[in-house]
């Protein structure tokens, strides 16, 4: 399989589909993966023809485990005398690694859905915790794996976890790192939607159809104050909301609700 292989992606009917295509190794993502993952959400941000992105892995064991550390990125030649570890480097890789991930997830201003297919461990979990919709298989489960394995949770884990479930429940998958199945992910607010594993792709295929018929510019306006909102003074978050709806006034898709009221019509979104 090459590289390109790796992670398939097609815009079909407004949808971005990104597959993690490495079931043999489940589906863990190195590096190059991680990177054009980063890649396809910000250009989805721009792209008119992409109204829902939605990520999903390969096979029905393995959502993502995370990254797959047997695949080094290249390293620059160091020079003569330089050690093999030079202060500020980890922070440099946390940075461009899977923060970056999850941070090009949350800004895309596209909806974005995780069809949990199967586990997602480790940075797989903190793809489910950074979708704006998780519709999961009921086989699937979320493992949080850094706490047995001696290590920080990363990628913004830690960002993420405690604002969807709360501190006390967070502090809970974080301490103990149980398995967590579809159903109690559900309960919990992580996942949105259960069904048999048999009709993941249908109901996710559903979802991602109506988000794809909807006017998008108002539906990544809405993201982003939702992302806002408890971070930002109530006044900050105020104005903000004026603003986009001001912003919205001037849209194509603003123009054709005011339309459709008059003509007494259902509204055509566009998407701009």
């Amino acid at each position: 399989m090459t590289q390109e292989e790796e992670l398939t992606s097609e815009v079909r009917d407004g949808v971005l589909w990104l597959i993690i295509n490495r079931a043999d190794a489940s589906n863990a993502i190195p590096f190059y993966v991680r990177d054009r993952l980063i890649e396809h959400f910000r250009a989805a941000h721009a792209d008119l023809t992409v109204r829902c992105v939605v990520l999903t892995g390969a096979g029905e064991r393995h959502f993502c485990t995370g990254s797959d550390l047997r695949v080094r990125p290249p390293m620059a030649e160091k020079p003569e005398g330089a050690p093999d570890y030079v202060a500020g480097s980890a922070v440099h890789m946390m940075r461009t690694g899977f923060q970056a991930l999850m941070e090009s997830m949350q800004d895309c201003q596209k909806p974005v859905i995780v069809a949990l297919n199967g586990t997602a461990a480790g940075g797989g979990a903190m793809l489910t915790l950074a979708a704006d919709l998780v519709i999961a298989a009921d086989t699937a489960k979320i493992v949080d794996v850094f706490g047995k394995q001696a290590l920080i949770p990363d990628g913004g884990f830690m960002y993420l976890l405690p604002r969807i479930v709360g501190t006390h429940k967070a502090a809970q998958i974080v301490f103990l790192g149980d398995a967590i199945s579809a159903e109690e992910a559900a309960d919990l607010g992580i996942v949105n939607k259960v069904v048999p594993a048999a009709e993941l792709r249908a109901a996710t295929e559903e979802w991602a159809g109506r988000l794809a018929a909807k006017p998008t510019k108002v539906l990544g306006w809405a993201k982003q104050l939702l992302h806002e909102a408890s971070e930002l003074p109530r006044t900050a978050v105020l104005e903000r909301e004026a603003a986009f709806i001001e912003l919205n006034l001037a849209t194509e898709d603003g123009k054709e609700r005011m339309a459709a009221m008059v003509e007494k019509r259902d509204p055509v979104w566009k998407g701009w």
